[in-house]
């Protein structure tokens, strides 16, 4: 659109000057719905309670890590939240693995290292065997 204005306006040469107007200002405007979004997600975290958090974490794990960061900002001790995190690495669904297995390394690195060679993309059934295999090793 920059492009298309420019020329309009000054010729090849405003169509040359018109692309990065018009770049900048389309990222700047296609941004805004996004930046709407996370604002409007963030405050809805703040103001909800640790236990409604808690069961967030178990229905929306794909911002599994966002529910954990704001846990942690209020102070919350993480380890009692761990648990719906290691059902995740052991659920059928490749996505919930994946999600799963980044909020675990992000808020449970020492986990995460007992578990190195955890692959989000294997089989279900080898990737609950290998948790199980953690989770016993810990007991």
């Amino acid at each position: 659109m920059g492009a298309f204005v420019g020329h309009g306006l000054l010729g090849w040469m405003g169509a040359a000057g018109g692309v990065p107007v018009g770049w900048v200002l389309g990222y700047g405007v296609g941004g805004l719905p996004f930046l709407v979004v996370a604002r409007i997600l963030s405050n809805n975290l703040r103001r909800t309670d640790p236990a409604s958090l808690k069961q967030r974490l178990e229905a929306e794990y794909y911002i599994s890590h966002l529910l954990l960061a704001e846990l942690a900002q209020r102070g919350e001790d993480l380890a009692q939240y761990e648990e719906p995190i290691l059902q995740l690495l052991q659920a059928e669904s490749g996505d919930r693995r994946q999600h799963g297995w980044t909020s675990l390394q992000s808020f449970y690195p020492a986990r995460a290292e007992a578990l190195a060679d955890y692959k989000p993309e294997a089989s279900a059934e080898a990737c609950r065997q290998q948790v199980e295999q953690a989770i016993g090793a810990k007991a």
